[in-house]
């Protein structure tokens, strides 16, 4: 049976060419991840850009509410039976799939979150007690000296060799280089012939810039959130990319440290030594965080904008620990 596309699920034998073949339905489509992520939220389903782009990239298995979310923004409505049964054949191990084969008994789903404490409780009953020990000591290790906390679930030791170290995730300091008395943190501006305004992170001296407190998160990926911590609100600011209207390009604090998708996330790239890095945004690598106006203007706002040459402080932060 050949559905939209003239993609085929069932042709697939290996988790690696089933997301090939998810791969194929996206191009098919025309559509771009943002364009994705609109759609699935359209239908009430999140479908985020930097989780669609990641699952595309790897040789697992992707989650089935993915799957059938991606599907479906595709439109292909009518092939989701389709697609979910070839990843049910793959996720059973019938033939050759890569994924590790489900717990007998149980779903897919039900599979994917027990098979960390199946594997465990193996380990440590082969292993015994130097088992135990060598858990002690992965426990007392840092977890917390910018190196990649990757895996697949947070805190997990990474296995990925791509990804390589970046800031310390935690509270931090972020400075822009061209002006170290500066911190970033939130304020108000105004658009340009307009008396709209909004709360975006611009640059400010550090003594007046907490509240917010700065915190960076770190993903598998090894990509970033800046997350703004204030006393008022129960849950962080993340920063998000504005991609359109009188604010576009300036980054402001969202509640929803999901919906922005790639909008949210940030590659940072060592400049030149030392705590001294570039962001690039998720959405175009080509793109860096950079400050508007003249360089050591308290009150200027952070924005994305094409990257520079390298051999200067702009574009480049100060990030330490805080």
């Amino acid at each position: 049976m050949v559905v939209s596309g003239g993609v085929d699920p069932a042709e697939a034998r290996t988790a690696r060419e089933y997301v090939a073949l998810l791969r194929e339905l996206k191009e098919h489509s025309g559509l771009t991840y943002r364009q994705l992520e609109q759609r699935a939220a359209q239908r009430d389903e999140v479908l985020a850009r930097s989780t669609l782009a990641d699952v595309l990239r790897r040789d697992a298995l992707p989650r089935a509410e993915v799957v059938a979310a991606l599907v479906r923004a595709c439109g292909a409505e009518r092939d989701v039976p389709a697609w979910l049964a070839a990843r049910e054949r793959l996720a059973a191990g019938d033939e050759g799939t890569e994924r590790e084969p489900e717990l007998p008994g149980t779903s897919p789903e039900a599979a994917g979150a027990g098979r960390g404490r199946t594997a465990l409780t193996a380990t440590v009953a082969s292993l015994g007690t130097v088992a135990l020990l060598v858990v002690g000591a992965v426990v007392l290790l840092p977890q917390d000296e910018g190196k990649p906390t990757g895996g697949t679930t947070h805190g997990e030791a990474s296995t990925t060799p791509s990804v390589t170290p970046g800031p310390a995730v935690g509270f931090s300091r972020v400075r822009p280089a061209h002006a170290p008395g500066l911190c970033l943190t939130d304020g108000t501006v105004r658009a340009d012939g307009s008396g709209e305004s909004k709360l975006v992170a611009v640059q400010r001296p550090c003594a007046e810039a907490v509240p917010p407190r700065v915190h960076l998160h770190r993903e598998t990926d090894g990509m970033y959130q800046i997350r703004f911590h204030h006393p008022k609100f129960d849950s962080p600011g993340c920063l998000t990319v504005l991609d359109d209207g009188a604010f576009k390009g300036t980054l402001e604090p969202w509640d929803d440290c999901r919906a922005g998708g790639e909008s949210q996330w940030f590659r940072a790239e060592r400049a030149d030594g030392g705590d001294r890095w570039r962001l690039h945004s998720a959405q175009d690598d080509g793109l860096c965080v950079g400050i508007r106006g003249r360089a050591e203007e308290s009150g200027a706002a952070a924005v994305v904008q094409r990257c520079t040459e390298r051999d200067g402080d702009d574009q480049v932060f100060l990030i330490e620990r805080d």
